[in-house]
């Protein structure tokens, strides 16, 4: 039996026997108020020794952290009052705070955590994720100094142009000089002028074969404030071998033709002289009867080049084996230089027509890598509308589309309308329209590699931490091997895309690494950890605003938590009690009683 029951009862065998001597007692003076005494006096002795408990509801604040993420000023910390969390990665001394490595451990086994103020450049896209459904302040650091943004081209052909794009965010009130390094020299550079974020583009054209790291290096007067690498494969051009069939060759035919050459690609150029009579010339190939276009002489080439007007000049048959071709893969590029469509081919795309605005150049950038070309000089009055199916490939600075493609079959159609990128050559541009070029022709043509693509995550892969590799297969379904250096991986197939598959994998050391993807080797770069640090910063920075923004903090997460408290009676006002009723029944026993 439990201790309050023992006293309890005994509470009550004393009750009735002082009630027992209070009724047998002679002098039946004062009977009720000394029975009402020994009630009170008995009560209160039991409630000293079985107190009184009771539940009760009060809103009170969740409970609150204090987060500290890489970027931390630490002379700010002390300031903060509250329970302090911090990440290794941060620089904090003579301050007390607990260290976590895992994030979401901690909020797991501290459930009553509800609201994080988080301090320094905030955290990842995979630790915000445990956040949802709670209340997060963002205090965050100022603006890290350095490369904030970079974009290049990691993989280049023997005729493509290295462009290193990308900002640099000066915090300090001294410029800074930017330089583009590679083999041994500086190759382009730019001057950040103090306090500003400032835009930079860096050209090249690679004269190596293999792989090479270029450098961005930021000069402070003697001082070296940043030196970050940009790694850079350069293979041999893929004999791609190329068909131009011409109405007549115009200025646009002829310096196509001649820059094919040069950078050896296979080429029949056929031009109409007379109704039904060509000229053909064959370049880096041997010839061939291109007076009849069919589906076997279409076999031979990866890239069919066509104007408009010659497209609708080839006979039904002649336009159905193009067709059947682009379907088995081969891919098509239509010049086009009318409003109005003349052939079904070509008519895949609508197309409008604005009053050209009088030397005015162009300013051109790829869609898909963020490329920007120098003003390509030219007054253009015909665009494109892409609609759901096709895809911009070439834009002009307002948006408006000058080259887009779609799919046909296992091929791609592409529709331009520029007529005279040839501009860039006679202004001394000659790298932006190789690069324009280069790229063109690597999106249209037909695709031979058994891997479509390989792709690593995240865009710095760095020593000793976790990279995501995604590689796309032609043969869906069947199991590739992935092999790093000595490494075996064991891949993942996606179950909505079977082509697709992907690995983890945690590199061990820094620089070049080769990738294998069954018989195919692909050079992988990985990065040191203090590399692109002023970049990593401002990502971070940029992800948790975004997180904070898209989170819209849920009214019931800042409403006041309703918790059950259990409160005990002071047992004082049983202590007061007891001595008021056992004092009145002393003196009424010893005084009035007399």
């Amino acid at each position: 039996m439990e201790f309050k029951y023992i006293a309890m009862l005994a509470g009550l065998l004393l009750i009735a026997f002082l009630l027992y001597k209070e009724v047998r007692r002679p002098n039946r003076a004062r009977l009720i108020w000394r029975i009402l005494a020994n009630l009170v006096a008995v009560g209160c002795f039991v409630l000293l020794i079985v107190p009184i408990r009771y539940e009760t509801h009060l809103k009170q604040n969740p409970d609150e952290i204090i987060l500290l993420t890489y970027g931390t000023n630490p002379d700010s910390v002390a300031k903060l009052k509250g329970k302090k969390y911090a990440f290794p990665s941060v620089d904090i001394k003579n301050e007390k705070v607990t260290l976590i490595s895992d994030l979401s451990y901690l909020l797991k086994s501290n459930p009553n955590i509800r609201k994080l103020n988080i301090y320094g450049y905030g955290l990842s896209k995979t630790e915000l994720e445990n956040l949802r459904g709670y209340q997060v302040n963002f205090h965050p650091s100022i603006s890290p100094n350095g490369i904030v943004a970079a974009n290049w081209s990691a993989k280049l052909k023997t005729s493509d142009v290295l462009n290193v794009q990308g900002t640099y965010q000066n915090t300090s009130n001294q410029v800074i000089k930017l330089v583009l390094k590679g083999l041994g020299k500086a190759v382009d550079s730019t001057i950040i002028e103090a306090k500003s974020n400032k835009s930079f583009s860096f050209k090249t054209n690679p004269k190596q074969i293999g792989k090479a790291v270029y450098e961005l290096i930021a000069l402070q007067k003697n001082d070296t404030l940043a030196k970050e690498p940009v790694p850079v494969q350069v293979g041999d051009q893929t004999p791609m071998k190329v068909l131009i069939l011409a109405s007549f060759p115009d200025f646009e035919y002829k310096f196509l033709k001649n820059w094919l050459y040069e950078n050896q690609y296979p080429l029949a150029f056929r031009s109409q002289i007379s109704k039904n009579k060509y000229a053909s010339d064959f370049l880096n190939l041997d010839s061939i009867n291109l007076n009849q276009i069919n589906v076997s002489s279409l076999k031979k080439f990866d890239l069919l080049i066509i104007d408009e007007e010659e497209l609708a000049a080839l006979s039904p048959g002649e336009r159905s084996s193009i067709n059947i071709a682009v379907n088995n893969g081969m891919g098509l590029l239509i010049r086009v230089t009318g409003s109005k469509a003349l052939t079904t081919l070509s008519g895949k795309s609508n197309r409008f027509e604005i009053p050209p605005l009088k030397g005015k150049t162009l300013n051109l950038s790829l869609t898909e890598d963020h490329f920007k070309f120098s003003p390509l000089p030219l007054e253009q009055g015909l665009f494109l509308k892409t609609n759901q199916n096709e895809q911009s490939v070439i834009t002009e600075a307002s948006g408006k589309t000058l080259v887009n493609s779609n799919i046909s079959g296992y091929g791609k159609i592409l529709i331009s309308t520029l007529s005279s990128t040839y501009n860039w050559i006679l202004s001394g541009e000659k790298t932006d329209y190789a690069a324009y070029w280069s790229k063109l022709l690597a999106n249209a043509a037909r695709k031979r590699n058994d891997i479509q693509s390989v792709n690593i995550f995240p865009q710095f892969p760095v020593v000793h931490q976790k990279t995501r590799i995604i590689t796309d297969l032609s043969a869906a379904g069947k199991l590739p091997t992935l092999r790093v250096d000595d490494v075996q991986l064991s891949p993942r197939q996606n179950m909505e895309l079977p082509f697709q598959w992907d690995a983890l994998y945690w590199p061990q050391k820094s620089g070049w690494t080769n990738l294998q993807v069954n018989q195919n080797i692909e050079p992988i770069y990985i990065y040191d950890k203090t590399d692109w640090q002023a970049l990593k910063n401002q990502q971070t920075l940029n992800n948790t605003h975004q997180f904070i923004k898209n989170l819209g903090t849920a009214e019931n997460n800042t409403q006041l938590k309703d918790v059950v408290i259990e409160e005990e009676i002071s047992i004082w006002w049983f202590f007061a009690g007891f001595l008021l009723a056992s004092s009145f029944l002393w003196y009424e026993a010893r005084i009035l009683a007399v």
